[in-house]
């Protein structure tokens, strides 16, 4: 897997492989951990980007968990949040080239 970016949020580490899976462990696990969702799609909504996993783990009490990360533009590739807005959908907003048009890359990133 091709390891996107790893982010510490709460008690957790979320770790988004593009082409892979994502994946939520306790901060210190090096390896399993609760399987968020295994790479889907790239879908573009008005402009925005964003990047799928689907049919992760089940919940005990609910769905099947899936991720989601926004990509806005950035110079770097980071992850700047995670968040679970609702019962095992997991949202992250990520940094990166990908984020940009074509405009700004060739303004600030050659």
């Amino acid at each position: 897997c091709v390891i996107l970016a790893t982010v510490e949020s709460g008690k957790y580490e979320y770790e988004v492989c593009i082409f892979g899976k994502a994946t939520q462990r306790d901060i210190g696990q090096t390896s399993g951990g609760t399987q968020l969702g295994t790479w889907d799609k790239v879908d573009i909504e008005d402009g925005q980007r964003m990047l799928m996993w689907g049919g992760g783990t089940k919940c005990w009490n609910g769905p099947v968990r899936s991720a989601e990360v926004i990509v806005t533009c950035g110079a770097d590739t980071k992850v700047l949040t995670a968040d679970e807005p609702e019962t095992c959908r997991y949202v992250f907003t990520m940094e990166s080239p990908l984020g940009c048009d074509e405009q700004f890359k060739m303004n600030n990133l050659s």
